[in-house]
């Protein structure tokens, strides 16, 4: 029969390893694998909520283990918070996202309890940048605390949701990380030369990192924007400082992403941060 799991590996009450026409697959439900024996056969569809490929032989044993050493508690509160996200109206990649956020949480998980807290430098960027992905990681982190005997700090949604933008992007956590980095440069430039800091909660704000963002996946991917001669003039005679903070940006940019950065990007950065300063 095409849709029957032969049980390889039940790795605790709620997740079972199975083959299916000799592909390895992760089956999730809840009970689906009390009392069950390698070789049995799964027939009751009604059980299974979820099922993920993991590609990767590497993916499979990093899950099977990951799963064998949590507790069954913390197990079903990361099933239940990966079914809110896949469950979400956001669109997500789960088989790799199950992989990441269970390691993810289980490890906080551990941590937290030992009274090790991280904190998270790019919360703000973080919440600004994928308000969507906060939003859910928000609920997620609600679910957790209110199933698990500790309490995931606020840096912790910032954490998850980072994991589920890169998931919904397809860029990396260390992508991620990186152009998160550059904002905040960006911002330690401008407050330092305005020598004002930068409301955060500000649309100016908002709209100032988004700005940055797709500038840098633009630089990265080698896209340019046409020059505007008389624009950037004016602006350099109308807002001098503001100018020069952007061409300090520009070159900070051009410098950690070893990219050539085209003078023409200057004169919207110019008006962002011009807008800040109002």
């Amino acid at each position: 029969m095409m849709g029957q799991y032969h049980i390889k590996k039940p790795l605790n009450n709620n997740v079972i390893i199975c083959t299916r026409q000799q592909k390895e697959v992760v089956v999730i439900g809840k009970g689906i694998g009390f009392n069950k024996k390698p070789g049995m056969v799964v027939d009751d569809e009604a059980m299974i909520e979820k099922i993920y490929a993991l590609e990767h032989k590497t993916q499979q044993e990093h899950y099977k283990a990951l799963i064998e050493e949590a507790d069954d508690a913390v197990i079903q509160a990361v099933i239940d918070a990966i079914n809110m996200i896949t469950n979400s109206d956001i669109e997500i990649d789960g088989n790799h996202l199950v992989v990441s956020l269970t390691d993810h949480i289980i490890f906080a998980y551990k941590r937290l309890k030992q009274n090790q807290y991280i904190s998270n430098p790019f919360t703000m960027e973080t919440k600004h940048l994928y308000p969507e992905a906060y939003k859910i990681s928000a609920s997620v982190i609600h679910q957790l605390n209110s199933v698990l005997p500790i309490q995931f700090p606020e840096d912790e949604i910032g954490f998850i949701a980072l994991h589920i933008a890169s998931n919904m992007e397809n860029l990396t956590i260390s992508q991620m990380n990186h152009i998160n980095d550059l904002i905040s440069k960006c911002i330690q430039i401008i407050e330092h030369d305005l020598h004002q800091s930068i409301d955060m909660s500000s649309i100016q704000y908002q709209r100032f990192i988004r700005h940055v963002q797709f500038l840098i996946r633009r630089l990265s991917k080698g896209e340019t924007i046409k020059s505007q001669t008389e624009f950037e003039n004016m602006l350099k005679a109308h807002y001098p400082l503001c100018y020069n903070i952007a061409v300090k940006i520009m070159k900070m940019m051009q410098k950690q992403l070893g990219v050539t950065v085209y003078e023409a990007e200057v004169v919207y950065l110019t008006l962002h941060i011009n807008h800040l300063t109002q």
